[in-house]
């Protein structure tokens, strides 16, 4: 819809520009008209890059699927991305950009898109007519549920720590660390 929408308001823009060239009569108008076609020009190529990279990896999943074969993995799948990628404005405002919690967030978030891109890949070589089991993507689902609920662990014990800093228990500080260490290890033989 979006994409539909920038390149009316460019051919709008393209009209508009020969407009103004078959008018002009001197050489302010020509000037204008060469304004109006680069900034023509310049809007249609970055709004339709934009666009095109800006598909969101849920909006690629869904796209992907014939039928509705896979809905219940590719809304499982949705839903664990979502999650993860809700919090990436708490991360950008409370956790330093080279702490290792944002790093760790980061990797979490390459992993996430990198589930998503395997489910599309799967889903757009799955064999529909002999329809055999979809092991691998079932498997994808389930380390991205492990994933979402060992994420969730991590964020809730560091809202925890933020906001309670006076009954700071170093047992949290150590579960905080070790829930760290685990997330870290899943992330890395998952293939990070």
């Amino acid at each position: 819809m979006g994409l539909i929408v920038v390149n009316i308001i460019a051919l709008i823009m393209f009209i508009l520009a020969i407009v103004v060239f078959v008018l002009a009569d001197s050489m302010a108008g020509i000037i204008i008209g060469v304004v109006i076609s680069i900034v023509w020009l310049m809007f249609t190529i970055i709004a339709n890059v934009h666009i095109l990279k800006g598909r969101r990896s849920t909006e690629k999943l869904k796209d992907s699927a014939r039928g509705h074969l896979f809905d219940a993995q590719i809304e499982r799948l949705n839903r664990q991305y979502e999650s993860i990628m809700s919090r990436e404005e708490y991360f950008r405002e409370n956790v330093d950009e080279g702490s290792g919690v944002r790093i760790l967030y980061e990797d979490i978030k390459k992993q996430a898109q990198s589930n998503m891109d395997s489910a599309i890949g799967f889903i757009q070589t799955y064999d529909y007519y002999t329809r055999p089991q979809p092991v691998y993507l079932d498997n994808l689902c389930r380390q991205g549920d492990e994933l979402v609920r060992k994420f969730n662990i991590l964020v809730e014990k560091m809202v925890d720590i933020d906001t309670n800093l006076s009954s700071l228990d170093m047992k949290y500080v150590d579960d905080v660390i070790e829930c760290m260490n685990s997330m870290r290890q899943d992330v890395r033989s998952q293939g990070m």
